[in-house]
């Protein structure tokens, strides 16, 4: 029988692993060996703090520099906010893919045990847990949740999720380059659109919107993405005139789990709670939850219960602000475009704060 089992082998997996060896635990990670294709991700200033709290400051290697943002939000042309003027420093552009595989390497030499398997259930009993893969069954103290997937916590854990908005990014890498190092944000009315490097060589272009606008206009065909991307300034003012051959899919489903920790078991990243990855709020959020999750079974198994109260205020603490941001950033454009896409976000956020 191990001491902790943690299911999912991202961001906040790694760091609530990384935490739980550095306190002298034993932790077996599930995690599923299929990796996605993702666009890149933009990250806090914080986030070398965070790395460096967990001992895997090596993995900004995996991010460059994020010098600023150019942002054409609610207003017609785009506005610098430059990093300079950031006490904390620049942000981060994260390659995600090095990045998760620096991250699991690190993990493993630490001492951790590493299955590659997708976890079907998990029952909690009150003195132990029980992950179960296709083909093996993982016995611990206790699980720490964090497979990136609402859905699948919700199930086993008991909980209906509540949803904030469902969005899908629709996104395409060009060879091409980017000498600004900046983050490009437009809106439109269907959506907004944003410009970042890829690569030192790369550039990545995303456009989110809902299913109710792919349905009207099909993103998904490279020939509808291409006239609708060379209608926006930032194809212009960067002459990204070239056109797309395939364009990915990724949804970004915002939600948050009603109760985030149990007497045996504690959800953390994407499992706990879900936010939006180019508002910055995805990886960097990921790793911190990682580490107060892993703080709190610690804590519960020494018999600490106030760790998990203050864990589960932190979540609803977050989750508030993000909530209320987006509302903000939301009624702004509905002004502007007064029906459609624009409208549906202030309704979804207004249906979800009654609901609460």
């Amino acid at each position: 029988m191990v001491d902790f089992v943690v299911v999912g082998g991202g961001p906040a997996g790694c760091s609530a692993a990384l935490t739980l060896m550095a306190a002298g635990h034993s932790v077996t990670v599930v995690s599923t060996p299929r990796m996605t294709k993702k666009p890149m991700e933009t990250a806090v200033p914080q986030l070398r703090l965070l790395l460096r709290s967990i001992g895997a400051e090596e993995v900004l290697t995996a991010c460059e520099p994020c010098h600023g943002i150019e942002s054409a939000w609610e207003q017609p042309r785009p506005i610098l906010k430059s990093s300079i003027l950031n006490p904390y420093g620049h942000a981060w552009f994260i390659h995600r893919e090095t990045f998760d595989a620096t991250l699991r390497r690190l993990a493993i030499k630490a001492g951790s045990v590493w299955l590659e398997a997708e976890a079907s259930d998990a029952i909690f009993g009150p003195d132990r847990v029980t992950a179960f893969t296709n083909g093996e069954e993982i016995t611990a103290h206790s699980a720490l949740l964090a497979t990136g997937s609402l859905a699948w916590t919700a199930r086993v854990t008991g909980q209906t999720p509540g949803r904030l908005d469902a969005l899908i990014c629709y996104w395409a890498r060009f060879d091409a380059q980017l000498t600004s190092r900046l983050l490009h944000v437009e809106t439109s009315a269907n959506g907004w659109w944003y410009v970042c490097p890829g690569g030192i060589t790369t550039v990545d272009v995303c456009f989110v919107t809902d299913s109710a606008e792919a349905r009207a206009c099909d993103p998904g065909n490279a020939n509808n993405w291409n006239v609708e991307f060379q209608k926006t300034a930032i194809s212009r003012d960067l002459s990204l005139q070239m056109s797309a051959k395939e364009i990915n899919v990724a949804p970004l489903m915002i939600g948050s789990l009603p109760t985030r920790c149990g007497p045996s078991w504690a959800a953390a990243g994407d499992s706990a709670i879900r936010l939006d990855p180019i508002a910055s709020s995805g990886t960097a959020t990921a790793l911190n939850s990682g580490v107060r999750a892993a703080r709190t079974l610690i804590d519960s198994w020494r018999g600490n219960a106030k760790s998990a109260v203050e864990y589960c205020r932190w979540g609803s603490d977050l989750w508030e602000k993000f909530a209320t941001q987006r509302q903000q950033r939301y009624a702004a454009l509905a002004l502007k475009y007064p029906e459609g896409f624009w409208h549906r976000r202030v309704s979804l956020i207004t249906i979800e704060k009654i609901a609460e």
